[in-house]
């Protein structure tokens, strides 16, 4: 707006009125952070990446209260993330370094890390385990949570056999109001209530009682095992767990090997090798309980492949923006799919969008 000298009124409302609409704007013309409109600080909060994403909250208070009441959907909406291990910064604790698609890495300091083994992740917490004192440590790096788990019964093989024979989940049980560590270990199955001193197992209730992978999905845990036999695991009020073998059709044939769980929100796969071809995918239809073919929707998804935790399957179209392929990581195409299909292979893979979740059991 133009003013005159001479309107003397009209000068001294547009003035009012200015200050009014700027009043939170500096000498310079320069708006405070304070006054960025909300859906535009969204828009630019979900264009960055996960190590962004922490200066952006840095920025004011404002944007720190925005950063945390979004910051599930935020990390929601992330790809995986490379883990790598950094130098030791001293006796106890060493660098992790978390890398994107675009190759910007997060540095952060994991407490009680020297001289562990890394067994994965579950709901956004780091496991690493210590031979010599047999204890666990969960860690988030991103809320810098920590979980302590002493006194497992059992020794852990250093070789990588032994090792990718682990499989760790940490899930909540309502009936016990509290967080609950499982740790499978081939045939029996270990538990730890969190802030509570000592271990309970169980052994395989399969036939063949070598168990090959866990997992959670739709509040409950289910177990494949060496025969390709499925089975449910619950923990009952009395903090005692219990095997339930589930009766499926259309099970895999006993030339494939390999079998592991993949999740995709509520739909449970499993992928799996044959001699003859690559990965496969089979769908579990719990309506029937039988195995279905998912070759279908192997073109929609990027599957993330472990040694040493599930593999997860992601929509691609979930991100922000079109994804490249992972420089540095080992990853293949389906032989009839063409680049659609994509299998993304790592020795360790950070999962940003289970960052905040919470495995709540249906008792």
């Amino acid at each position: 707006m133009s003013v005159t000298r001479n309107d003397d009124d009209d000068a001294s409302s547009s003035s009012s009125s200015s200050r009014k609409k700027l009043k939170t704007f500096c000498n310079d013309g320069v708006a405070s952070w304070l006054d960025v409109n909300h859906d535009m600080l969204f828009l630019i909060m979900m264009k960055l990446g996960v190590v962004d994403f922490f200066s952006f909250s840095g920025v004011c208070k404002s944007w720190r209260s925005f950063a945390v009441s979004n910051r599930n959907t935020f990390m929601a909406s992330k790809p995986p993330m490379k883990i790598s291990i950094g130098p030791l910064l001293n006796k106890e604790d060493s660098y992790y370094f978390l890398e994107d698609f675009k190759e910007r890495r997060f540095k952060t300091i994991i407490p009680h890390s020297f001289g562990r083994t890394y067994f994965g992740s579950t709901c956004g917490y780091l496991i690493l385990f210590d031979r010599e004192t047999r204890d666990f440590w969960l860690v988030n790096p991103i809320t810098r949570d920590e979980l302590h788990f002493p006194d497992y019964p059992l020794s852990v093989c250093a070789h990588e056999k032994g090792m990718t024979a682990i499989r760790c989940i940490l899930v909540f049980s309502p009936s016990i109001s509290g967080r609950v560590f499982v740790v499978l270990c081939t045939q029996m199955v270990y538990f730890s209530i969190v802030d509570k001193q000592g271990w309970n197992h169980i052994s395989s209730a399969s036939p063949t009682p070598y168990i090959l992978d866990l997992h959670v999905i739709k509040g409950k845990i289910y177990s494949i095992h060496k025969d390709f036999s499925l089975c449910e695991l619950r923990l009952d009020q009395d903090q005692n767990l219990k095997w339930t073998l589930l009766e499926t059709k259309n099970y895999p044939k006993k030339n494939w090997f390999g079998p592991e769980f993949v999740s995709s929100g509520e739909k449970l796969y499993i992928i799996y090798r044959s001699r003859s071809s690559p990965e496969k995918l089979l769908e579990l239809n719990f309506g029937e309980m039988k195995w279905v073919s998912a070759e279908n929707i192997t073109g929609e998804y990027a599957f993330f492949l472990s040694r040493f935790s599930s593999c997860v399957a992601i929509k691609p179209e979930s991100w922000p923006e079109t994804q490249t392929p992972y420089r540095g990581c080992g990853y293949f195409l389906d032989d009839n799919k063409s680049q659609q299909c994509m299998f993304f292979y790592e020795w360790m893979w950070y999962f940003p969008h289970d960052c905040f979740s919470v495995n709540v059991l249906d008792e």
